[in-house]
């Protein structure tokens, strides 16, 4: 079956506290779409690699880490595309302020990497004020094997 024959339209979600463990449930979740989606390996190594980054700088920079407050991952997926919104509670942050990992003084940095790996293993990333913190919108074209 080739993509337009198969009318992608999967939407699902998932909420869960900021423990850093959680992140096997966040791989659970990726795969349980993979399962529906069938995306090719490469187009599923990224989404893991990114969403899960992603995910993880809302527990740990966003929600500091307080088991209280809630990181929300949001996925839809068509033919063509992946959407992921990972929604944070924090204060939200200024992308363009974060210290550039590739310039000389940070290239030791213990951390640091992540939105540079995220940026570039997806098409598109955007942040967004949300009401109760911030959005990271992670996309990702892909054709689906047959």
């Amino acid at each position: 079956m080739t993509p337009a024959e198969s009318n992608v339209n999967l939407t699902r979600s998932i909420r869960i506290p900021s423990i850093r463990s959680n992140i096997r449930d966040i791989e659970d979740f990726l795969l349980a779409i993979h399962d529906e989606v069938h995306f090719e390996e490469s187009v599923l190594d990224r989404i893991m690699i990114s969403v899960t980054e992603a995910v993880n700088n809302g527990i740990i920079h966003g929600n500091g880490a307080n088991p209280e407050k809630f990181v929300e991952l949001r996925c839809h997926c068509n033919d063509s595309h992946a959407e992921f919104i990972v929604r944070d509670e924090g204060e939200g942050f200024a992308p363009e302020e974060v210290p550039d990992p590739l310039d000389e003084q940070n290239l030791l940095k213990e951390g640091g990497r992540g939105l540079l790996i995220i940026r570039a293993m997806m098409d598109t990333v955007e942040f967004r004020p949300s009401e109760t913190g911030m959005d990271m919108v992670l996309t990702i074209s892909f054709s689906r094997p047959a």
